[in-house]
């Protein structure tokens, strides 16, 4: 599973709304509440936008993002003007190489070797060549090659 809060997300969304309807006399002017689909498969806010948002319900004076935090102690809250976190987006890379049998590696070209490498190199771009006040997160979440112990594959593919 992938437990960073949708649930929290929802139920925190579902419970403002009903807070806000309980207040409605102490305060004054349109609320509407979004939903962002695709939060973290890339899109999910450009779709609404190109969907005509704006369009359907008028462009705010101003906008409300939440997200929750798992590293803040319970019953605290966050608060950042501007952004916070970082952007998300994915890539998928195939590094091709020349395979053959583990006891002949120098007559290949081994992508494992090259993809292990160029992991770490992302790594230490993100860690090295950015301002470390400036939000960055580099993750290699999944890294497939090869089927035997002894085979050296053709190709690595990562994402």
């Amino acid at each position: 599973m992938h437990a960073c809060g949708h649930d929290a997300h929802i139920a925190a969304f579902i419970g403002t709304a009903r807070a806000l309807q309980k207040l409605k006399d102490q305060w004054a002017g349109t609320i509407i509440f979004v939903g962002q689909p695709a939060e973290e498969a890339i899109g999910g806010a450009r779709a609404l936008l190109k969907g005509g948002l704006y369009d359907r319900f008028g462009k705010p004076n101003f906008a409300l993002g939440f997200h929750d935090n798992a590293q803040m102690p319970i019953g605290h809250i966050g608060v950042t003007e501007g952004y916070t976190y970082a952007n998300v987006d994915a890539v998928d890379v195939t590094v091709f190489g020349v395979g053959g049998h583990g006891a002949y590696p120098h007559k290949t070209k081994d992508p494992v070797v090259l993809a292990a490498e160029m992991i770490s190199m992302w790594q230490t771009i993100a860690s090295r060549e950015n301002n470390p006040i400036d939000p960055i997160v580099v993750t290699v979440g999944s890294i497939h090659g090869g089927t035997k112990h002894n085979i050296i594959p053709d190709e690595v593919k990562s994402s």
